[in-house]
């Protein structure tokens, strides 16, 4: 089971985001019909470690498997969704992840269906990601200065 619930103030989701950067570019997503991109990532499971989670996550939504460096960011996001204007609360794990040695994502720019959901995937540079719509707003500027250790980071 998701760690995802509705309340009549809006959308609860625990979950997980995994930033896979390989030759100074990150790995974006966007979904079919939205304005913004975001990372790769999900809902963690009742039950389930965040960093098992990453790896699921990536594994469902890309078909490779990724080692965890190490945790970079916990992200507190208060925010309404663009297209369905629903509010959320939400608190997110993201980690620095790495294709396994066998993996590779080839082109910079491929799609993939995720049992029905459309998912196209880009390779950015780290310059290029501060002028891109992407989600949450820190990563803009944060991608290119990674931390050693965890940063917790509140976004209203």
């Amino acid at each position: 089971m998701d760690i995802s619930f509705n309340t009549t103030e809006g959308r609860f989701n625990y979950r997980v985001a995994g930033l896979i950067v390989k030759d100074n570019k990150l790995l974006i997503m966007q979904d079919k019909g939205q304005p913004y991109f975001y990372v790769p990532g999900g809902r963690i499971k009742m039950n389930e470690k965040s960093e098992d989670a990453v790896k699921r996550e990536i594994q469902e939504e890309l078909g490779v498997e990724v080692n965890v460096n190490r945790m970079l960011w916990i992200n507190e996001n208060f925010f309404k969704e663009e297209t369905s204007e629903e509010q959320f609360h939400e608190v997110c794990f993201f980690y620095l992840v790495e294709l396994k040695e066998n993996e590779d994502l080839k082109g910079n720019e491929f799609v993939v269906d995720e049992e029905g959901k459309i998912h196209t995937y880009y390779w950015k540079t780290l310059d290029e990601i501060k002028y891109i719509n992407l989600y949450p707003l820190f990563l803009r500027e944060r991608i290119v200065d990674l931390p050693l250790h965890i940063n917790h980071i509140v976004e209203t």
